[in-house]
């Protein structure tokens, strides 16, 4: 039996602005733990002799890398000796003249895949390493692999860095289908650009997007991480992939809603948000809050004191106030117009209720109705 072990990452954006954190300090907390997650990366493919460490595109942020954070990178890798690395460009760092993936010198163990007409042959491990899309033009990049002999008796990975089945729109990067890919007959598959984790396969092919290893922001919830894997060849020349996701992310981001119907302070909205069950806070987490419902118009929500509240609670937090004025519907009582009709119908249909669920539900039809009466719209 044969087999070749790697470790496959993709889009960790190497000093990344953070500028949605709105916050100095921790936007460089968070560039500092991007660095800290590959320098983990690293240190596992070194203690456990992993032969591959794949990178598949977004290595670094190139509008806003550091001299020095390549330099860290580039002292980590040469320190690699029993591993080859590979990395493909992305859209994030793409291949150009003043690229420092062409004015820097990198380690002779690491490899930087531009040109799909090369294939990069590792007669070490018996492995050939395809690649696709670095240039931009994924279709006629998939057509030259397609048109090459590719021995099955060899591993055989391509990279690439891409959208895939998804709908061909021009803001999708390198976009392809599965079906193509997996026409080309490879073993495995190392995915970038999407941010979360996805795995599909055919036949004998797996082809895997790791998502990024650290989350980027509030529309990346979830777990991050990274592939652990190896493709295996049988004594009956049979082939086989095992690979598995492996946690890394240092902090998560969370988006969660809080209704605060009826409050009049401060006080009882942080008091909302502590019994919220959708709400669990972490120190080491993120959290975007967006408050729902209605309120007085005499009240102004007063965000600064909530936050002031919860920053011992969380590594970081924002609120988005995204509720309506509460109607005084008492004032429409007396109204003989459909204004009028419509709170006696609702307050009559109220009364009639014994359930309190359905009671508070008839209350949010009755402030929206008034909504959409008064202004002819809906806030949601």
């Amino acid at each position: 039996m044969k087999q070749i072990s790697f470790i496959h990452m993709a889009d960790l954006h190497l000093d990344a602005p953070f500028s949605s954190l709105a916050d100095v300090d921790k936007a460089s907390i968070r560039r500092n733990e991007l660095v800290n997650c590959l320098q983990s990366i690293v240190e596992k493919v070194r203690a456990q002799n992993v032969e591959l460490l794949i990178i598949s595109g977004d290595f670094f942020e190139d509008s806003s890398v550091r001299g020095s954070t390549i330099l860290t990178a580039k002292n980590l890798f040469s320190e690699l000796y029993k591993t080859e690395i590979i990395i493909i460009p992305g859209n994030h760092d793409p291949i150009r003249e003043n690229s420092y993936y062409k004015v820097s010198k990198w380690s002779s163990n690491v490899h930087i895949l531009e040109d799909s007409g090369q294939v990069l042959y590792l007669e070490k491990y018996n492995a050939c390493i395809y690649n696709m899309g670095a240039r931009g033009d994924v279709t006629k990049d998939c057509l030259t692999i397609f048109d090459k002999d590719i021995s099955s008796e060899r591993f055989n990975i391509l990279i690439f860095h891409g959208t895939v089945d998804i709908p061909f729109e021009e803001e999708n990067y390198n976009s392809i289908t599965s079906k193509e890919i997996f026409s080309l007959g490879m073993d495995y598959v190392a995915l970038g650009h999407m941010h979360c984790y996805s795995r599909l396969q055919n036949g004998r092919t797996v082809m895997i997007n790791p998502g990024s290893p650290e989350p980027m922001g509030f529309d990346e919830e979830g777990e991050h991480g990274y592939i652990q894997g190896r493709i295996i060849l049988s004594e009956e020349n049979q082939k086989s992939v095992e690979a598995e996701f492996v946690h890394s992310a240092t902090r998560h981001y969370y988006n969660v809603e809080i209704n605060v119907n009826n409050c009049t302070c401060a006080e009882e909205i942080i008091e909302k948000m502590r019994l919220a069950e959708q709400l669990k806070l972490f120190q080491t987490d993120l959290y975007s809050i967006t408050f729902k419902g209605f309120v007085p118009k005499e009240y102004i929500i007063g965000i600064k004191s909530i936050l002031e509240a919860f920053q011992q609670s969380c590594f970081f937090m924002k609120i988005k106030n995204q509720t309506s004025i509460q109607f005084d519907y008492e004032q429409y009582l007396e109204d003989p117009g459909i204004k009028g009709e419509f709170v006696r119908r609702i307050l009559d249909m109220q009364e009639n209720e014994t359930l309190a669920e359905r009671r508070e539900t008839l209350h949010m039809a009755l402030q929206y109705g008034l909504q959409a009466i008064e202004s002819g719209r809906i806030d949601q």
